[in-house]
Formats: structure tokens, sequence, C-alpha cells
């Protein structure tokens, strides 16, 4: 379990009902799915908006629970747009990213990934870490634009 201390921005409303094993989709779109998790759903969100000023249309799904992970709207999704993209506060190898990448194993679709590259950490304040790991709004965004282009 990956509990974030600090205040976060509200992204679901007072009357939302939690689904052990539903995804929850944020954002509709055409051209990308976005899975995310954590505290970096926000800036996935944000991500989003910037693309489709570029052209890009993401699709944004939350991904609150990695195992058992949905994974009928994870194919589904990656189906639809063609291209993947997770984003996670966390390491890229035994995360999100891998557990994207094991429910489509069958699936040939393009899949990149924002979050930490198997890398020791630091320790320092948040806007520090995100800038060293690669967590930023303008990572998700340049990355996203790479899994459009292997499309």
């Amino acid at each position: 379990m990956r509990l974030f201390r600090k205040v976060q921005p509200v992204i679901f409303p007072e009357d939302y009902k939690f689904d052990l094993f539903k995804a929850d989709l944020l954002k509709e779109g055409k051209d990308l799915s976005i899975f995310v998790s954590g505290m970096m759903t926000k800036d996935a969100l944000d991500a989003a908006e910037l693309l489709k000023a570029e052209g890009i249309d993401a699709e944004v799904i939350n991904v609150h629970t990695i195992k058992p992970i949905d994974r009928e709207t994870v194919i589904a999704s990656a189906r639809k747009t063609g291209a993947v993209l997770t984003v996670e506060n966390h390491n890229v190898i035994g995360g999100l990213h891998s557990a994207v990448l094991e429910a489509l194993a069958q699936e040939k679709i393009p899949a990149c990934a924002v979050g930490v590259q198997d890398r020791f950490g630091e320790v320092g304040k948040l806007p520090y870490l995100r800038e060293a790991m690669g967590l930023t709004v303008e990572n998700i965004v340049e990355t996203a634009k790479k899994a459009v282009s292997l499309k």
C-alpha cells in the first residue's frame, strides 16, 4: 500500500463510490491511454490537457488497485487508443507499469512509462525529487508523445 502524507488535490466528488476491482475512467480519449496511480493522478490530468492543445486526445484512467488489476479496463482502453503510457510515483519495475504490461502481454500495443527508472532513490523535498526522478507534467507530456509516435 502506497500512502502520501501531504495534502493532495481532490480528484473525485464526495459521492464517489470506490470499487476495489474497477479502475476509474477520469477522461475519455482516442489517441493514447494514460494509466495512472496515486499522487501522479492530477499531473496526468494536467498533462492530458496540454496534450489536447497539441492535438493528442488522451484517455486517463486511475488504476488505484495494482493487484488485482482491472485487466478488462486496461485491455479495452489500450485496444481503443493503440498506445499506452503508465504514470506512477514508484519504480517502473514491479508496480503499475509491470502490471499493465502483464495485462497487455498478448496485445501488440506500444507502451511507455513515467516512473522511477530502476535506480537508487534519493532524499529531498518533493519538488526536487519529482524533477530528479522524471515525475513532472512535462515528463508525462514528452513521454506521451513518444508513446503515440510508436503506433
